[in-house]
């Protein structure tokens, strides 16, 4: 299993960061989705499911997200997404966003993959954890960056 727990701190109001989770805005973040469909809209969000197209490295993979848990309150945000990864992967996303004064934002963003089946397990113990945290921060970085002064 691999796990991660990050923090950044962002010179916005907690609204305008939330804004970009939005399915129509959430390539700005993760430009290597390259398409995002809403299969099924609940009334109170959870349990929408979205069909995801992933770019990364040449290749291309889709998968089914799953929200599973939506929070929106004035000084506190929440979206928890699950989903499973080419049938080798489960892993969760966690973005919680946190006001801390009037123009700034925390944003924790925290997760986990784990493998399914034995040759999942097989290629996460393979996979470099220095370069998914790398992706991590570069993530991270992208969202600081949109808010610069």
């Amino acid at each position: 299993m691999m796990k991660w727990h990050k923090t950044v701190m962002i010179s916005a109001p907690i609204d305008e960061v939330f804004h970009l989770f939005n399915v129509e805005h959430f390539h700005k973040v993760k430009p290597e989705l390259k398409r995002i469909e809403v299969i099924r809209k609940t009334p109170d969000k959870v349990g929408s499911t979205y069909r995801v197209t992933h770019e990364e490295h040449g290749k291309t993979i889709q998968y089914i997200v799953t929200l599973d848990r939506y929070e929106d309150d004035a000084d506190y945000k929440l979206l928890r997404f699950s989903y499973t990864i080419s049938n080798f992967f489960q892993k969760s996303t966690q973005y919680k966003l946190i006001k801390k004064q009037q123009r700034e934002t925390e944003l924790i963003y925290s997760g986990e993959m784990r493998g399914k089946y034995f040759l999942g397990n097989i290629i996460l113990k393979m996979l470099s954890k220095s370069q998914h945290d790398q992706t991590i921060e570069t993530f991270l970085l992208r969202i600081k960056n949109l808010y610069k002064d």
